[in-house]
Parts: C-alpha cells; structure tokens; sequence
C-alpha cells in the first residue's frame, strides 16, 4: 500500500491571495495552477472503531465523480505526515470495499456489522489551489492552498470550523528536499506559515467531540 508524505502548514486566511501570487511560487511552476472545488464526507460508526484503530475512511466528490480513499497507521511530526494511503474511484456516493487490494483492510473491513454502522460523522467543504512544482532535478512536489470548511451536527445544532492551510506532498525526491523547500517557501511568506500536526480528519473528529460551550460554538463560528 502506498505511503503519502506531505508537509502541512497552517496560516491566517487574509493572506491567501498575497501566498497565491508569490513568485516564489511562478518560479517552480511547471504548469498554471488549478483550482478544484472539493466536497468530503468521512465515515465511522457510532462507537468510533475507525477512529480507535488511527483509520481514516473518506468519499470526495470532484465534479460528478466520487474517490473513497483510506489512510491507515504511519506518523506525524513537525507537520510531516506519513500514512499508508488506498484510493480507487467509486460509482455512488457510498463506501465500496470491492477494489480494496490491501488484505489487512480487506479483512478489517469484511465484518458485516461493521459495514452496516457506517454512517457519515462529519464533512470538509474547500476550495483547493494545486501549483505542480519541480524545485530541483529529481524532486517534485505538489503544492495545494486549502480553503474552506470542516462540517458536522452536534445535539442536532451544525456547527463548523475553518480551513486554510498549505499541503506539500512529496511526488519524487526525498523527506530532506521536502523539508528544505518548506522552509524556503516559509522565508518568502508574507506572513508565519505554522507546521500543523493535526490532519483534516483529525480536526473534524475534534470538532465533533468536544464539549458544548468550548471555544467553538454553533453556526458559523470557528477558527
């Protein structure tokens, strides 16, 4: 199974527009970026057993076309994130376990129960920038500007939470490479670009759990 490496790195919203047009960015661009409106529902059961065994279970919708992707185990560390990726395309909007190749999936997700408590537990809603980049000889990278919201229902109130970070995911090269532009992009930002170790699916459980009266409150607060 795969493994993906990406850098994520937080920043106030307020400058996206200045972040988008660095020519720091122009530079390295081996294509005009492109921009794509993303929709995702995560999946777990009510009991959370995804969750408790660090599996991520996502459906994200591009144009008419759904992706159901998992991510499994792996680490985290100064924003650096690595984790055991599976990703197929789907025909509903559902999760499918049919193309699953990895056997430890397979048999974690052939537990009937299991399937049947799935039910969507919260939902990402952005806009995605995505600069192709070739830094040096050998490396690329993807660079994508996140923008939106993350979604859920707690005591039947909605509530939500913003999204606006960078992800560098690594396509060739090495870690070090990765890390070394991370911190050139950040010399060149017009504001402090803060290493995140906290994924999406990470902040949209948060979200969901925490306790009424928290510093997020319902409707259209959040950070």
């Amino acid at each position: 199974m795969p493994t993906e490496i990406e850098l994520k790195l937080r920043f106030p919203q307020q400058f996206a527009v200045q972040i988008k047009q660095l020519p720091f960015l122009k530079i390295f661009s081996s294509t005009k970026p492109i921009q794509q409106n993303l929709y995702s529902v995560y999946y777990d059961t009510p009991d959370f057993i995804l969750k408790k065994n660090r599996i991520a279970l996502r459906l994200r919708k591009t144009d008419e076309h759904w992706t159901q992707t998992i991510k499994s185990g792996g680490t985290i560390h100064d924003g650096l994130h690595q984790h055991h990726e599976c990703e197929y395309t789907i025909s509903g909007d559902r999760p499918d376990f049919s193309k699953l190749s990895n056997q430890k999936l397979r048999y974690f997700f052939s537990d009937r129960t299991l399937r049947q408590l799935l039910r969507p537990v919260f939902a990402t809603d952005f806009i995605r920038t995505v600069y192709l980049l070739k830094p040096a000889k050998g490396f690329r990278l993807e660079l994508c500007i996140d923008e939106g919201r993350i979604i859920t229902k707690r005591l039947h109130t909605d509530i939500s939470e913003s999204i606006c970070e960078i992800e560098l995911e690594l396509k060739s090269g090495n870690i070090t490479q990765l890390f070394q532009f991370s911190k050139a992009l950040q010399k060149n930002s017009p504001c402090p670009l803060i290493p995140d170790n906290k994924n999406k699916a990470m902040r949209g459980y948060a979200l969901l759990l925490q306790k009424p009266g928290s510093k997020h409150q319902s409707g259209e607060s959040g950070t």
